[in-house]
Order: C-alpha cells, then sequence, then structure tokens
C-alpha cells in the first residue's frame, strides 16, 4: 500500500490546490505551541509534549488498519502523509519572483528577493545563483523526498517524528533544539546521500560520484551541503552559467528527474514485497 500512498500524495500535489501539502500546517502549529509553552521548562517536558502527536496517530493507524482497512486505510494514510509535506513547493511557486527578476535581468532585485524569502546573502550573481539552486535542492529533499523515506520504512509515525523535530530544530534557544537538531541531522544523514546517488543517475555520473565520495560516510557534514554539492556537479557545464533565461529550470529538470528514480526504485521494491 506504501506505493500506492507514494503515488496518491503526489498526484493531489500535482493536479489540485495542495501544492503545499494538507492546507493548515497542523505540524508546524503544534511544534510552535509547545515550544512557546516550553521554553522555561526543563527539555524532556517539551519533548514529552511534542511526541503527544505521535501517541495519537499511532492508535487512528492501529484501529483504521484494523477495522477498516482498503480505502479508508489508505486515504487515512495519504492525509497523514500530507501533514507531512514541506509548505515552499520548491517545485512550483516557490522561486517565481525571483526567477522573474533574474529573466529580466534585473540581478538587485533577484539579490533582494533571495534575502527577504530565503534569507540569502550573496556577493555576487554567481554566488546567488549557486545559493538559490542548493536552497531549491534542499527544499525538494527535505519537502517531498525524506518524509517519503521515513514514511517508507516506518510508515506515518516516521514521517511525522521527522517533521516535529525539524520544525522544532528551528526554535533557537528553547531547550530541546539541541535534541532536535541532533536528531533531525541523524534522520536526514540516509536519505540526503541516497538522494544525492539519484543526482548521480540522471545527472553527470562522474563528478557526482566523485563529490559524493568524499562526503559519503563524513557524519558532522550536513544533508544541505551534501545534496547542494551533488547537485552542483550533477548539472552539465552549461546549466550552470549563468544564463538569465536558465537559471531555476536546469536544476527543476535534474530534481523531477531524481524524483523519478525514486519512483521507479519504489514501485520495484513494492512488485517484490
Amino acid at each position: 500500500m506504501s506505493f500506492l500512498v507514494l503515488v496518491l500524495v503526489a498526484l493531489i500535489i500535482r493536479f489540485t490546490p495542495w501544492r503545499k501539502g494538507f492546507p493548515l500546517d497542523v505540524l508546524g502549529v503544534w511544534v510552535a505551541r509547545v515550544a512557546a509553552a516550553t521554553t522555561a521548562r526543563p527539555a524532556w517536558q517539551g519533548l514529552i509534549m511534542l511526541v503527544v502527536p505521535l501517541v495519537l496517530v499511532g492508535l487512528l493507524i492501529w484501529i483504521v488498519d484494523d477495522l477498516a482497512y482498503g480505502v479508508i486505510a489508505l486515504l487515512t494514510h495519504a492525509l497523514l502523509l500530507l501533514l507531512c509535506v514541506g509548505r515552499n513547493d520548491p517545485l512550483g511557486s516557490m522561486l517565481t519572483q525571483l526567477e522573474q527578476a533574474w529573466q529580466r535581468g534585473d540581478q538587485e532585485a533577484a539579490s533582494l528577493v533571495a534575502e527577504r524569502d530565503l534569507d540569502i546573502h550573496a556577493a555576487n550573481a554567481e554566488e546567488l545563483a549557486v545559493a538559490v539552486r542548493m536552497r531549491l535542492v534542499w527544499e525538494v529533499c527535505t519537502g517531498y523526498l525524506i518524509p517519503a523515506f521515513w514514511y517508507l520504512l516506518l510508515g506515518p509515525l516516521g514521517a511525522i517524528t521527522y517533521r516535529l523535530f525539524e520544525r522544532m530544530q528551528q526554535h533557537v534557544g528553547h531547550p530541546l533544539q539541541p535534541l532536535a537538531a541532533s536528531l533531525t541531522h541523524a534522520l536526514e544523514w540516509l536519505p540526503a546521500r541516497l538522494m544525492a546517488l539519484s543526482m548521480a543517475l540522471v545527472g553527470h555520473f562522474e563528478k557526482t560520484l566523485a563529490a559524493l565520495g568524499g562526503l559519503l560516510l563524513q557524519w558532522d557534514v550536513s544533508a544541505t551541503q551534501v545534496t547542494g554539492l551533488c547537485a552542483e556537479a550533477a548539472l552539465a557545464p552549461e546549466a550552470t552559467r549563468l544564463d538569465r533565461h536558465a537559471v531555476i529550470q536546469p536544476v527543476r529538470r535534474l530534481l523531477q528527474r531524481s524524483m523519478l528514480v525514486w519512483a521507479v526504485v519504489i514501485a520495484f521494491l513494492s512488485v517484490l514485497a
């Protein structure tokens, strides 16, 4: 059923207004409330409150899978996975304003949009293009592929666990933030490297493997760096030139092909299972 759930979620994201997942960021709202309520409390209390949704979701899954296996279970799993989808629509509207400014040749406006929307500060156009491409790659990874990976391994609880801790790590200064950051890094470590491998298969194979080889077993290297550097290596040389008409589209095509590799592998594993 896992493959059917992923297909259904992909169709919903692609062909419905729910391009950013469920309309309300339920997990984000919950994490924000937990962070606000436990800022002055010990980390263990914040952790207990943070994982309350996992208990409720586990109970819901147990009831649905036991009593209503079939279409209802499929829809329930799809809805739970939609809660974990990233909120930025990286393959759609995320970089529309920046891309429009770049196509006009207005690099100053593009820099301002990057600073405002992405918190990217670049000294020149080349640094800006690289930083934007790396950010786009990371948004696809953390928004789609990592939740899908943990859903396949652990079901909805795996995807929701990742999203809860990923949201919590953003609350700098909270007692639980260091633990959340460590757990998030651990949950991102393997999927990020698998994503890099998939980009090697659809991009410049030798260059990407060379870039990945130096990072493959290094625990301290962030998943953001791994995916970003490997994406730059996977792109064809002409795709990284400062062409004002094609600064985003080449990396988007690379990501779409990479996601297709994931889909084929998942389908193959589903048949074997």
